[in-house]
């Protein structure tokens, strides 16, 4: 006499099988977010470094290019500068009123509020925006040097206009200052962010520095 498994021997087993995938496979998708987020900033660090390098031996430095906050004319030139040694796949300028570049409901912060300074970045003429064949989107600003030091800040979203548009998660920050790159967050920042749950504009250098996310466990 063959022997087999019963009806309800069947269900028991897919029904364990489904609890373990529910409990697992979310923590996986995670963490292969988490690891393509790490690789997609610290390439995009590099190919800004890079472009950088290349403008300022074309152009001179960048302290030179004449910048200035809230300054329309400054950034454009610079972005007419840099552009030059970028592989761009949309360039939105100053204005990107279709949002190919910026979510038009700006970004979220850890708490889960809407950070009220980025819901301007799609439409402020002083940000200069433009999406790369990496599929990442960046744009850049002249801050306020007297408060925080820094001739330019690079932010950059590693996923593009994608979710889950939040700081720390998909959204970054660089300061161009002392002629180098340097993320946000680091004991080099001209204004050294935290990366918590209040103040996630210092997550970058955490990511950069330790080559993951785990502060996204902390986070809640």
């Amino acid at each position: 006499m063959k022997k087999g498994f019963t009806l309800a021997e069947v269900l028991i087993t897919l029904g364990i099988i489904g609890i373990v995938a529910a409990m697992t496979i979310p923590t996986l998708l995670q963490k292969n977010y988490e690891r393509q987020t790490v690789v997609k900033l610290r390439q995009t660090q590099s190919i800004l470094t890079q472009a950088i390098r290349m403008t300022e031996e074309e152009y001179g430095d960048i302290e030179n290019w004449g910048i200035k906050t809230k300054d329309v004319n400054s950034i454009k030139k610079a972005a007419d500068n840099l552009k030059h040694f970028l592989k761009i796949a949309i360039d939105c300028g100053t204005n990107d009123v279709k949002g190919h570049c910026v979510p038009a409901n700006g970004y979220r912060t850890f708490a889960g509020g809407i950070d009220s300074v980025s819901k301007g970045y799609r439409t402020s003429p002083y940000y200069y925006k433009m999406s790369l064949l990496n599929g990442t989107s960046i744009w850049f600003v002249a801050p306020d040097p007297k408060t925080y030091g820094a001739i330019l800040w690079f932010y950059v979203d590693t996923n593009g206009k994608s979710l889950p548009n939040t700081i720390g998660k998909d959204l970054f920050l660089f300061s161009y200052y002392n002629k180098s790159l340097y993320p946000e967050g680091g004991p080099n920042s001209p204004y050294v962010r935290e990366c918590s749950m209040n103040r996630s504009w210092g997550c970058a250098y955490y990511v950069l520095h330790n080559n993951n996310m785990n502060y996204l466990r902390k986070i809640k």
